[in-house]
């Protein structure tokens, strides 16, 4: 069966070399102008500094941002409808040479929210919807520096918030430096305002520290509905880094819980006496619209998988676990160390979508050693599978990275071996979970040779990821790869530069796959529809789902009465169909909340 594998592979690899010469392959378009560059970060976090955000609507269609340079306008604004005639510059916002140096950013529907630098005002938040006159600065937070806004996250149907430098937050403590005080923004100059004006008050979050800067593909801030978590300290530094939660008032706007409860010494880098450290918050996930999880750290369980609903909760003290809304949802590890604090496993590689109701992540087993495993945020759940089963377990560990839904299975990376004498060794690949079961992929590197499979990302019926390296450079790169079903084979999308792509920044634009190259920082569209999709499965994620529970599929259109006519409206107001049958009202759209006649329906 190896043998036969390699044969097949062999024959595969023999035309990966020519773009044409493979079955149903893509076309690959090189977006920008000659002599312009992109500046996109290579690493997969969401929210990092330079990225690449798809705005848009049903409506209006999609279109990515994205920061790039030429010499005759420096480092500005672009955007791209994923063609060549549709790319181009949004505004010089810098006039000349200079450079705006558009950084953090962040969609509100089909606007970006993001800092700009000019002479006049340094960094502060401005908007675009990809027009000259619909770009502009949103206000001048700091008057005597940059507000270097962040965190631009799309809260409800109509906004955002983000963190920002003002006058009061910057001279608020001279002797622990400026804070980022919480923004609220609807897109406009009048809607955007400071969420709690009291600087004193108990609700002003101290938000500068957003998150530890790995390279899982989570965020340091997360909507669950129509609120968004983040982690903050108190604005006096009385409580560390914990979890906090805001729906843009004030008073909805507040520290979750104090969980670790660890005390600093007194007088220690300047914290008063019952100030407690962080509780190295990370990993946040959007459960169900429902509850985030994260990991969390405290004396006695070390770091651990928790979660909450966002009720405000009590600070948590010795061996304590939470309460019914907070909690900590179980220990990988039990043990304790020789320094009497526990030995928790973390929850490293975590996947932002749910699948057979669970949150997966890399989980530590003292059997099976640093695997596949996943929790459905109750009390005491947690599944597990050993895939490198080879003996002792603990110490042969697959070490699973964040996977995503394809073909109705949860498709993500691991190891299982790299000894080539071993026939069962494979290397790092693709590998599928049921809820039931795990089985790989496919052996696509041969014997031990890795598939190291990164932001996977489902755009037009077709699977896509980059690899970020393997044992076979000259063949496979780092370049993009396609796979159009769980039991198909992987397709090698591109090799664009010889000595690798090294792809990054994959996003769906509306069914086409949009991605940077880091080696020669360029950006490229690939167009592709495989034979026979049916348009609606695996069409990947554009619309935000506000409501409760994130399923996917289309609700009944029940609140109507079947046979009456009604109207269609997007959710801000906009008429898209008229007189059309209630039970018909939604067939084709898109993702997102529309009012239809006069009942909101999710389309999911």
């Amino acid at each position: 069966m190896k043998s036969f594998k390699l044969l097949l592979m062999t024959a595969l690899l023999m035309v990966a070399g020519s773009l044409n010469a493979q079955e149903n392959q893509g076309e690959i378009i090189d977006l920008l102008p000659e002599n312009v560059t992109a500046n996109i970060g290579s690493e997969r976090k969401q929210d990092k500094q330079k990225n690449m955000v798809i705005a848009g609507s049903p409506e209006k269609g999609y279109k990515a941002f994205f920061a790039a340079v030429d010499d005759e306008h420096g480092e500005e604004l672009w955007v791209t409808d994923g063609t060549k005639e549709g790319t181009h510059m949004v505004k010089d916002i810098v006039p000349g040479t200079g450079s705006g140096n558009p950084m953090y950013l962040g969609r509100l529907n089909d606007k970006v929210l993001f800092s700009a630098y000019t002479d006049e005002t340094d960094f502060e938040p401005w908007v675009s919807d990809g027009t000259e006159e619909g770009t502009f600065m949103l206000a001048d937070l700091y008057t005597f520096g940059a507000s270097d806004p962040k965190a631009f996250t799309q809260m409800n149907e109509t906004q955002a918030i983000f963190g920002a430098i003002d006058d009061e937050s910057a001279e608020f403590d001279t002797d622990r430096g400026p804070q980022h005080w919480l923004y609220v923004t609807d897109g406009t100059v009048e809607g955007t305002k400071r969420v709690v004006e009291d600087a004193e008050s108990p609700n002003q979050a101290d938000m500068r520290h957003p998150g530890q800067d790995n390279t899982t593909l989570h965020t340091a801030y997360v909507r669950v509905g129509r609120r968004v978590f983040f982690k903050a300290d108190m604005t006096n530094g009385s409580t560390g880094e914990e979890l906090w939660v805001t729906d843009g008032t004030e008073e909805g706007t507040y520290e979750v819980m104090d969980i670790n409860w660890e005390q600093w010494p007194e007088g220690k880098w300047g914290h008063d006496e019952g100030y407690t450290r962080n509780c190295g918050l990370d990993n946040l996930e959007n459960y169900k619209n429902e509850k985030v999880f994260f990991q969390a750290w405290t004396p006695r369980y070390g770091s651990e998988m928790w979660c909450s609903d966002g009720t405000k909760g009590e600070p948590v003290t010795g061996d304590g676990q939470g309460d019914d809304h907070t909690y900590l949802i179980a220990e990988q590890d039990e043990t304790i160390g020789d320094n009497g604090l526990g030995n928790g496993r973390g929850t490293f590689g975590t996947g932002w979508e749910v699948y057979d109701d669970r949150i997966w992540f890399r989980m530590w087993d003292p059997v099976g050693g640093y695997e596949i495993g996943g929790t459905n945020m109750q009390k005491g759940d947690k599944k597990y599978f050993d895939i490198w089963q080879e003996e002792p377990s603990n110490t042969h560990n697959s070490y699973s990275d964040p996977g995503c839904i394809f073909d109705g299975v949860y498709m993500f990376c691991a190891a299982h071996g790299f000894d080539a004498a071993r026939e069962d060794n494979y290397g790092g690949e693709m590998w599928c979970l049921d809820g039931e079961k795990v089985w790989m992929q496919y052996d696509f590197c041969p014997g031990t040779g890795c598939d190291w499979i990164k932001e996977q990302t489902v755009a037009g019926g077709s699977l896509y990821w980059y690899n970020e390296s393997n044992s076979q450079p000259d063949v496979f790169g780092s370049g993009i790869y396609r796979l159009d079903s769980k039991d198909g084979i992987p397709v090698v999308c591109t090799h664009i530069v010889p000595t690798g792509d090294f792809a990054n920044t994959l996003r769906n634009l509306d069914g086409d796959l949009i991605f940077n190259l880091n080696s020669n920082h360029r950006v490229y569209v690939y167009k592709y529809t495989k034979e026979g999709w049916d348009g609606k499965s695996d069409k990947g994620y554009l619309e935000p789902n506000f409501d409760k529970d994130g399923a996917t599929g289309i609700e009944d259109v029940t609140n109507n009465k079947l046979g009456e006519n009604v109207n269609v409206y997007t959710i801000n107001g906009m008429q898209i169909r008229q007189n059309v049958k209630a039970e018909q009202a939604t067939e084709g759209l898109e993702k997102g909340i529309y009012v239809v006649g006069d009942k909101k329906v999710v389309v999911k």
